[in-house]
């Protein structure tokens, strides 16, 4: 049974890693499926979903529990099995729901639909999670062995999950974690008559079968920019891969003509193109130019190819590679050498190898030097000097427009990363940063602010000198040099503008008359964002501002986020209610999923189990227990969620992190669980000293981590990974007792509260993931590990009242 409950671990958490890995690679982020489908900012609400399963089993198990306990053996084998089916038939279902989070605002029907996505994918979480509450109930004296296998299992399946995403494609992979469920669900069974048990290994590896036969079918929103594309003629998908990195469609049309924010003043042709989608969006192209750079002029039309024109046979590194469109402009002007990063192996692949002779080996000219490597770790970890270092349009237009990544970290440009990049440039080197270009205008004024106290922090006295910002239609385009941009580069910068009817933001002793020529705005926005950020009222420009636009941290690495709710009336009444899936989608969804964790968890957690029956009259007594176990349930997630965050800049890859940190988490976590099983249940102060421990440790963590990452951040990343585990294990170890420790002293004295504290703990893992981020956004994380310890501190002490 033991064995059986470890590899329901594995499973559940294996799912929840292989449904939503692409949301957890940036948060906990960043939900496979959800994240090809939809967006991934709705795995918020899946993963407070999946959490409430566990929270809504603690409910079902104490209102059942007599008859559940008389008939473990029986429920128990009901419960593996139905888990088991519907880890996959769920999924199948949900695939069925017609909802679509565009048309949210202007049918209602698509609450009902949203409803039902509830509903079906609650299931499989609720079903597994009883299992494990069900061993509590049954076997109290056992509390701290049961919760340590099935820490064991769920930490092998966080692991397992991103390792079997290497190899299989999402959907196998869902098949091989049901047939892990299955193993798990018949060893449960094992007891039965030999007839019966054949009968069962019979069935479930027919439905295995099955299921690997007739996999379920993605239904990708029709927003998403892979199912515009495959809407152009003569569209096909010519290759579909997969990896924890993220899904990738390589797509061919005649139509396809990849030119972000080309100039209306460019004629000529486009080569033919190819177009790379990762997640069914964020486009990229190949292009053949048939070995001519004289092919390639278009692209000395976009905002990018600024920089070629203030520098002469420059090296270049270019971050966030794709396709190869910034290599192609950087070949066009004669760049000296070109190092291209690319997180994904799989995409250089495809533009090498697979589509080769389109892309003409783009990836195998002398000039070039593909990488594979996150951007932000590249650079930390190296001492080379640049003389350009290009970062053009790493998001898709549509989402980035919706604000659909407003609760998307990223490392790329926070104020420390910005520093990092000068750091690293020659002396006249330049920054060039291109981004979309979106009204009201958001991204570009961020990005100007930060790279203005980038300056500041680095001891330039005047930024407005090394700053030069253009934008076209559709793209802006910052450079920030290392030294001062001369006359003679300010005059190459207007003349390049002028030619393709680019507009000036910012340059060095610009007028007012020079902004908002070409492609007019019903105000120089962006110039008056510029000038006011540069001056004494920055302070007051950034307060009054209708959008939140002061510089993301490494401790609040939210870029994307802008909403200010102190804006949110002056947009209902200029906007009204459609403005949601145009402007901040993302945070709004975040609020709306913690208002529904909060509500849902009062109402299926709190309120039955205060209905139980208990031997006391005074329901009081139940208080200590609830708070304790729901002060746990937050401390934990809050600190494993910011460790997440702290450990992808070290480790660079956020998929290395989530699976690294949860795994590390729950293995030695679950060894702590273990070991409390040998304290003696009444002794005092034994809370209180993992309590303790795990205080100081995190505080230490807090004042060195950052100093520790930069001094090993050059190593490889095997070593990177031992280190990491070796960071988190004695954090872990002992963040892993209190809850065994509490649970053993409740079963002494209350046994029937067994399932009532494990659904209490299952209702604070629901809220706590999306009230983290929240409390992130605007304070850091660095606030919510402080909140955590509070938290664990406040637990020691009421301990003593269990």
């Amino acid at each position: 049974m033991i064995i059986s409950v470890a590899l329901l671990g594995f499973g559940g958490s294996g799912t929840f890693i292989s449904l939503f890995q692409n949301k957890l690679k940036k948060y906990f982020y960043p939900s496979f499926t959800i994240s090809i489908t939809s967006w991934s900012h709705f795995a918020y609400m899946i993963i407070s979903l999946a959490l409430l399963g566990f929270g809504g089993s603690g409910t079902f198990i104490s209102l059942f529990q007599n008859k559940l306990k008389k008939y473990f053996y029986p429920s128990f084998t009901i419960l593996s099995f139905s888990f088991s089916i519907s880890l996959f038939l769920c999924f199948v279902l949900s695939q069925r729901i017609p909802f679509d989070p565009f048309l949210i605002v202007w049918y209602r029907r698509q609450y009902l639909y949203l409803l039902e996505y509830y509903l079906v994918l609650f299931v499989p979480f609720f079903l597994g999670a009883s299992c494990i509450g069900l061993m509590f109930a049954k076997f109290p004296q056992k509390i701290s062995r049961v919760y340590f296998y099935n820490l064991l299992g769920s930490g092998g399946g966080a692991l397992g999950a991103i390792l079997f995403l290497y190899v299989f494609t999402p959907l196998r992979v869902l098949v091989l974690i049901t047939s892990i469920a299955f193993l798990a669900a018949l060893i449960s069974s094992s007891y039965l008559a030999r007839r019966v048990l054949i009968g069962l290994v019979f069935a479930s590896f027919a439905l295995i079968f099955l299921f690997f036969l007739f996999p379920p079918k993605l239904m990708i929103s029709q927003y998403k920019g892979l199912s515009t594309a495959l809407n152009l003629p003569q569209a096909k998908v010519l290759n579909e891969v997969s990896s924890p990195l993220g899904l990738i469609d390589v797509v061919s049309s005649p139509a396809i003509r990849h030119a972000p924010g080309l100039s209306l003043n460019f004629e000529g042709t486009i080569p033919p193109q190819l177009g790379i989608f990762i997640d069914a969006d964020s486009m990229s192209a190949i292009t053949d130019f048939g070995g001519r750079l004289s092919n390639l002029r278009f692209l000395d039309y976009t905002t990018s190819s600024l920089p070629y024109h203030l520098l002469r046979l420059p090296r270049v590194l270019v971050l966030g590679a794709g396709g190869g469109s910034e290599v192609l402009t950087a070949l066009y002007h004669r760049a000296s050498s070109i190092e291209a990063l690319e997180i994904n192996p799989q995409v250089i692949s495809l533009v090498q190898t697979e589509h080769g002779d389109f892309s003409n080996q783009l990836y195998s000219l002398p000039q070039v030097r593909p990488v594979v490597a996150e951007g932000r770790g590249f650079i930390q970890s190296s001492e080379k000097k640049y003389d350009l270092i290009q970062i053009a349009l790493l998001d898709s237009f549509s989402a980035s427009s919706a604000g659909v990544y407003a609760l998307s970290e990223t490392y790329l440009y926070t104020l420390e990363a910005i520093k990092e990049y000068i750091r690293h440039l020659t002396p006249e080197g330049i920054l060039s940063i291109t981004r979309w270009l979106k009204m009201p205008p958001r991204d570009g004024i961020k990005i100007f602010a930060t790279a203005v106290e980038a300056l500041e922090d680095l001891g330039v006295k005047d930024p407005s000198s090394h700053l030069v910002f253009i934008r076209s239609w559709a793209t802006s385009t910052l450079l920030i040099k290392r030294s001062f941009f001369s006359s003679s580069e300010i005059m190459a910068a207007k003349e390049f503008s002028r030619m393709r009817l680019f507009d000036l933001i910012w340059y060095p002793g610009i007028k007012s008359g020079e902004a908002n020529r070409y492609n007019t705005l019903p105000q120089a926005y962006y110039y008056d964002a510029s000038r006011k950020i540069l001056s004494p009222e920055r302070e007051k420009f950034y307060q009054n501002y209708l959008f939140y636009i002061r510089p993301a941290t490494d401790n609040s690495p939210y870029f994307f986020h802008f909403f200010r709710w102190k804006s949110l009336p002056h947009l209902l009444k200029t906007m009204g209610s459609q403005w949601i899936p145009f402007i901040e989608w993302g945070y709004i969804v975040l609020m709306a999923t913690l208002f529904q964790a909060v509500v849902v968890s009062i109402v299926l957690i709190i309120l039955p189990l205060f209905g139980l029956k208990s031997s006391t009259k005074v329901p009081r007594s139940k208080l200590p227990i609830f708070v304790y176990f729901l002060f746990l349930g937050l401390g934990y997630m809050f600190v494993e969620i910011s460790f997440i965050q702290k450990f992808t800049l070290f480790l660079s890859y956020p998929i290395y992190a989530v699976a690294v940190v949860i795994s590390g988490f729950l293995f030695f976590s679950g060894w702590g669980s273990y070991l409390s099983g040998r304290i003696r249940i009444g002794r005092a102060g034994s809370v209180a000293t993992a309590v303790g421990a795990i205080i100081i440790i995190c505080l230490i963590y807090l004042g060195t981590l950052d100093s520790i990452f930069r001094r090993f951040i050059s190593l490889s990343d095997p070593i990177k990974i031992v280190l990491s585990l070796l960071f988190l294990s004695p954090l872990a170890f002992f963040m892993g007792m209190p809850f065994p420790l509490g649970l053993s002293r409740v079963s002494v004295k209350k046994p029937f509260l067994v399932p009532w504290a494990w659904g209490v703990n299952g209702c604070a893992s629901v809220i706590s993931p999306v009230l983290a981020t929240v409390l992130a956004t605007s304070a850091g994380f660095n606030l919510v590990v402080i909140m955590a310890l509070s938290l664990y501190f406040l637990a020691a002490i009421i301990s003593v009242r269990l």
